[in-house]
């Protein structure tokens, strides 16, 4: 907040309390002096129990997090439980030209070394926790369900797989046959992303190669799938028609669950099929020409309206987007140009979002340049 904004909040505080009330010196010389009093009791004020009011452009938190080193980050998502951040990256591996042959993995390719799963303090960014080493290849999609378990997909294992909260170690919903591509209902093929209702049904959407949208139920077993993979044709598209559907946003209070068609430029929303009703059906599409690709999506009912966030790319039109669920943009933003001392200007390739529990938080993670930003909503 800048000296301008802080005088004229507390010139009008101050004339709100009547003439009595105000300083018989200068405005300006009483305002600075009183000034540090003032912040400390701002700082120390408590806002948990107030909704957040998403009425402006966020800011971009400094030095957050401080010291952390992460690869080409695939994923990252916001525990509900505590409010951690969770971050899924490649550590020192980068998704090259020549990683995959058609839509295998290159042979001589060995797992990542590094922890890939990294849990973060939402204050402080320290690592809380991290796994993952001599596990994954290419890490992509990670999602934590209202329960704290942790799922994820790899695109070279062609792999969804659940860790339970508190364990290292994958549950037996492993879905997919590792290394091995395929279209029909036991295979994925460079799967993106999950969601998980409150049932324990969950959504994957797969993905580089199949373009199609799956249902499983919480035991993992097959409920639905729809969609095919865009022919490229310059004609109408259809609705279910995905060039790379790559993020996933499930609107439960809704029935909706919600696809990021990347490279389409659109976010196309269909029946969730809770409650015994039908999934899969088309619901809406939020298209506009200024979204460009749109790689993730986030829901967040908290403020005056439900929103979608959505992050887009890459450079030049690399993008925090906020609309609502009417499709009218509410901000478009960027992280302040050569921010962090890394001399790189706004967004480079951003790659997934999440938004915090109470909705004044947003994360987004990115393959250029290898960063996790945080955004606080003023």
């Amino acid at each position: 907040m800048d000296r301008v904004v802080i005088s004229a909040v507390l010139f009008l505080v101050v004339l709100a309390y009547g003439v009595r009330a105000r300083p018989s010196r200068g405005y300006e010389e009483y305002i600075w002096e009183h000034l540090p009093e003032l912040l400390d009791r701002l700082q120390r004020l408590d806002y948990a129990d107030e909704p957040i009011i998403n009425s402006l452009e966020p800011r971009v938190v400094p030095h957050w997090p401080n010291g952390v080193k992460v690869g080409q980050v695939g994923g990252v998502a916001v525990d509900p439980i505590n409010g951690d951040v969770l971050i899924f990256h490649r550590g020192e591996r980068e998704w090259g030209y020549n990683s995959f042959v058609g839509d295998e993995f290159a042979p001589g390719q060995s797992t990542i070394k590094n922890d890939t799963i990294l849990r973060l303090d939402r204050t402080t960014g320290q690592i809380l926790d991290s796994f993952g080493a001599d596990r994954f290849y290419m890490p992509h999609g990670l999602t934590v369900d209202n329960a704290g378990n942790i799922w994820v997909t790899d695109v070279a294992l062609h792999q969804v797989m659940m860790f339970p909260r508190g364990s290292h170690e994958p549950s037996d919903i492993v879905l997919g046959t590792a290394m091995t591509p395929g279209s029909d209902d036991d295979h994925f093929c460079k799967p993106t992303d999950v969601a998980v209702a409150s049932n324990g049904d969950f959504f994957v959407s797969d993905g580089y190669c199949n373009g199609r949208i799956m249902k499983f139920s919480k035991d993992g077993n097959l409920l639905k799938q729809w969609g095919k993979r865009s022919t490229g044709n310059t004609g109408p598209l259809s609705e279910d028609e995905f060039f790379v559907p790559h993020s996933l946003a499930l609107i439960e209070a809704r029935n909706i669950i919600c696809v990021a068609d990347r490279e389409h430029g659109r976010i196309q929303c269909f029946s969730a099929g809770m409650n015994g009703t039908e999934a899969g059906q088309f619901v809406r599409s939020f298209d506009n020409k200024e979204f460009g690709k749109v790689f993730a999506i986030a829901y967040d009912n908290n403020g005056p309206e439900e929103a979608i966030y959505l992050v887009s790319g890459p450079i030049p039109n690399a993008y925090l987007f906020k609309i609502n669920l009417n499709g009218q943009i509410l901000y478009r933003t960027e992280p302040p140009n050569r921010m962090l001392g890394d001399n790189f200007e706004g967004f480079g390739q951003p790659h997934d979002i999440a938004v915090s529990h109470d909705g004044r938080d947003i994360y987004t993670g990115e393959i250029v340049p290898k960063r996790i930003l945080k955004f606080r909503q003023m």
